[in-house]
């Protein structure tokens, strides 16, 4: 939904942006205090269910501790923007290599849940982009989806263009949210760019 990408990409400094090992989400506890991020309500604990028909809340199951890239898309795309990026993605995936799903995770949120149902989800990730370990394709309620998509920035400031869910970009958010990092990434790129996006986190 976001198409001004400069205010997206200052939007993303709010927060330091430094290294964020892996070894640093190891060992984690469940009782640390929420991130700075979490505690703004940048990442909303809304209920989500992932194309393999598990439930999650967002941040304490999905984000909490996680090195991530968190992505909005539409699997019938009328811009020919969100396969491509997708593809990318798989591409990202493998270049990471054992790395997906323990030291990275990707997050693919639908924008459109009245029609991507789970099963919907589940032909596209497995059969369409052949999604590995640790990337999930989630959907959830309308209005908890738009309360994650606009508590990201993931928002276009003209209220007509907002509402059209066709309006959207192909950037992705990386967050480190034990070491309170925020990045982004343009989708579109090459995947070893996209990949090269992950070196301060990494």
């Amino acid at each position: 939904m976001f198409t001004d990408r400069r205010r997206f990409l200052s939007w993303a400094g709010a927060l330091p942006l430094a290294a964020c090992s892996a070894a640093a989400v190891a060992g984690t506890s469940p009782s640390r205090p929420l991130s700075r991020a979490a505690q703004r309500g940048m990442l909303p604990n809304v209920p989500l269910v992932a194309h393999t028909g598990e439930t999650f809340n967002f941040y304490d199951d999905l984000m909490r501790d996680r090195i991530v890239l968190l992505n909005f898309f539409i699997v019938s795309c009328t811009e020919g923007r969100c396969l491509p990026a997708s593809f990318n993605l798989r591409k990202v995936q493998d270049l990471l290599g054992d790395r997906m799903g323990k030291d990275v995770f990707f997050y693919s949120i639908t924008l459109q849940p009245e029609l991507d149902s789970v099963k919907r989800l589940k032909e596209y990730a497995e059969d369409v982009v052949e999604a590995g370990p640790g990337w999930l394709f989630l959907t959830g309620e309308e209005d908890d989806l738009d309360h994650l998509r606009r508590a990201q920035g993931f928002v276009d400031p003209d209220p007509e263009r907002d509402r059209d869910v066709n309006n959207h970009a192909s950037m992705g958010r990386i967050i480190c949210d034990r070491r309170e990092r925020w990045g982004t990434a343009n989708l579109l790129t090459s995947p070893r760019n996209i990949r090269s996006s992950f070196s301060v986190f990494l």
